[in-house]
């Protein structure tokens, strides 16, 4: 029998699946993920076609970590992410208000010692990428050529393959999905969580990472963050124009969007950088909560943000401005007001942990966070991840926010309801293959 206490995760997106294979690795024996969809969880931001792997900060915490991390994905013979690494730098580009965030990055870089990250003018890129004939209208560009991008829904599902596989339980469907957390009457301490079929799931610990569905189980966290969304659109390229953009970087405008190379499939994948919140549901009011895909699956791109969109691609391929998208998502996560992870102790209630606000920059740290929020459990985590993590109660430290564009309301927004046709494929659901 294992000394180490029962743990029960809600949530199986990145944080959740992460700490599940790390408990289990460090001898954890009964751990239950418990999500509404299998894995790759349709609510996790995760569960997409692809995702930037990264190092660049201005945090030199968030530095070190994603370099670690970064170690992982680059390794050929990991037994989980093995060649899923695809390196093709990245352009990080942006107008006056995103320039503080831009510089602080490439001054860490540099005290780093690393000699990929330089400025580059629009002439530059052009010269460098032939596809990019666009005015890049202005840009302040930095390249950086340690990053790369990840096709992230089969990672995630890899590595919840791999949890599953050294004994962690998964459970989906209303056995998985998560409705309240139980406490004791008594002491107030948190005893488990109720799902959909009406079970009670016991344990010893609970950790809470549910990402943009936290405010629904705990309140108290609408101080911490709300949920956003950020529109993902898919085009269809063909042969010849997918080996035309093949060798361009990932390219983004910290103010706009962010444009991927195709992927195998003549997938090219755009994701908007001005995010969207959602509080006028009326299942919570006064929050923004989740916009699920497993309750909303054709609902897709505002008209207001396809027309930036558009304007976004024009400005890098002009060519394929006009394209239609093979189908549009909004891609939901848990926004911490000061874009920190909150992996801590949850304040009100013993037993009780939160490992969750990816804050639109968690996903390239899939394979080693849990680690962390294993040593946080654990009381080994180092005290400067402690204090950059722990709860804060609304009270946010001042930084350097990367994507500026002030938060719209879905509300405020048109022509996203019910956008595809029923019997559409969505791309991100190619991912399971």
């Amino acid at each position: 029998m294992s000394s180490k206490p029962s743990v029960v995760i809600v949530g199986g997106g990145v944080f959740g699946t992460s700490t599940a294979y790390h408990l289990i690795s460090r001898g954890y024996s009964a751990v239950t993920v418990l999500d509404r969809f299998d894995a790759p969880s349709k609510d996790s931001a995760g569960a997409d076609l692809n995702k930037v792997i990264r190092t660049d900060y201005p945090n030199p915490l968030y530095a070190k970590l994603a370099s670690e991390a970064m170690a992982e994905w680059k390794d050929p013979q990991h037994p989980i992410f093995g060649n899923m690494f695809r390196p093709s730098g990245w352009i990080m580009g942006g107008h006056e208000a995103s320039i503080p965030w831009l510089q602080g990055a490439y001054e860490t870089a540099k005290k780093n010692g690393r000699n990929d990250v330089d400025f580059l003018t629009p002439a530059d890129i052009r010269k460098r990428w032939p596809a990019t004939t666009g005015p890049f209208d202005d840009w302040t560009s930095i390249f950086s050529g340690e990053a790369g991008w990840v096709p992230s829904g089969q990672a995630l599902l890899r590595m919840a393959n791999a949890a599953r596989a050294k004994g962690a339980r998964y459970l989906s469907g209303d056995a998985g999905h998560v409705k309240k957390i139980v406490y004791d009457n008594k002491t107030g301490a948190c005893t488990g969580a109720v799902t959909a079929d009406g079970t009670v799931h016991h344990a010893d610990l609970v950790i809470v990472a549910s990402g943009a569905n936290t405010p629904r189980l705990l309140p108290e966290a609408r101080l911490e963050v709300e949920a956003q969304c950020s529109v993902i659109c898919v085009m269809q390229l063909t042969d010849e124009e997918t080996a035309k953009f093949a060798n361009i970087p990932i390219i983004e405008d910290f103010e706009a969007g962010i444009m991927f190379p195709p992927d195998e499939n003549n997938l090219l994948k755009l994701c908007s950088c001005r995010t969207i919140t959602n509080y006028q549901s009326t299942t919570a009011p006064g929050m923004s909560v989740l916009h699920s895909l497993g309750d909303y699956p054709y609902d897709g791109c505002p008209a207001e943000i396809e027309k930036e969109m558009r304007a976004f691609v024009a400005d890098i391929a002009p060519e394929l401005a006009d394209r239609a998208f093979v189908s549009t998502k909004m891609c939901w996560d848990a926004i911490a007001k000061d874009l920190n992870f909150r992996i801590c102790p949850f304040p009100e209630a013993r037993n009780l942990y939160v490992a969750t606000m990816g804050s639109n920059h968690g996903f390239k740290f899939l394979p080693v966070i849990g680690k962390y929020v294993v040593d946080m459990i654990e009381g080994s985590l180092d005290a400067d991840l402690l204090d950059l993590w722990r709860w804060k109660n609304g009270k946010m430290p001042e930084f350097k926010d990367p994507h500026p564009f002030p938060v719209r309301d879905l509300s405020t927004l048109t022509g996203w309801q019910n956008r595809h046709a029923p019997n559409i494929k969505l791309p991100w659901a190619w991912s399971r293959l």
